[in-house]
């Protein structure tokens, strides 16, 4: 669609996976790693077809974080849902320990919060955006989402877990 209507935008491929401790960002490749596997066994794959593996959230309660940073790629420090920021703290300050790239998430659900969390890339000439991350050639910009827009998700998933209850129950 991006090429149809010749848009300059770059668009690349990716994916939030369930492992078996919680959740990983698999950017740049088109093949989609198995839910339920380990962190390892799931940075294999996104490794063997050339993408990069990210710990998304991985100190968030509620979120599916891992509550620790396998050997990946780059970890997500800076997610724009923490309203206290504890968990991106940690992130943050594990990432550093272990000298990793960081990267922030919007963890958008919604369209009023997609872009509160960016990740800057910076590229020479001829650059690849997944080789630059790998490299750590990335800053953190964003803003927290709106306690409105947070409480309005919320509750709509609230409604939706219920309701997916009193269907079970039916």
């Amino acid at each position: 669609m991006v090429q149809k209507r010749k848009l300059d935008l770059l668009v690349i491929p990716g994916v939030e996976v369930s492992t078996s401790d919680g959740h990983l960002l698999a950017l740049g490749t088109r093949e989609l790693p198995p839910r339920g596997r380990s962190p390892e066994e799931t940075i294999e794959f996104v490794h063997r077809r050339g993408g990069i593996a990210i710990v998304s959230h991985p100190y968030h309660l509620f979120r599916h974080a891992m509550y620790r940073i396998p050997d990946c790629d780059a970890v997500e420090v800076y997610n724009s849902k923490y309203i206290l920021g504890i968990a991106n703290f940690w992130a943050r300050r594990k990432a550093e320990r272990l000298g990793l790239p960081m990267v922030a998430g919007s963890d958008a659900h919604v369209a009023d919060a997609v872009g509160l969390g960016v990740t800057i890339v910076h590229l020479e000439d001829g650059g690849d955006v997944i080789g630059a991350i790998r490299a750590g050639k990335v800053e953190i910009d964003g803003r927290r989402t709106s306690p409105v827009v947070f409480v309005g998700q919320m509750i709509r998933w609230m409604k939706r877990r219920l309701g997916r209850r009193q269907m079970k129950r039916s």
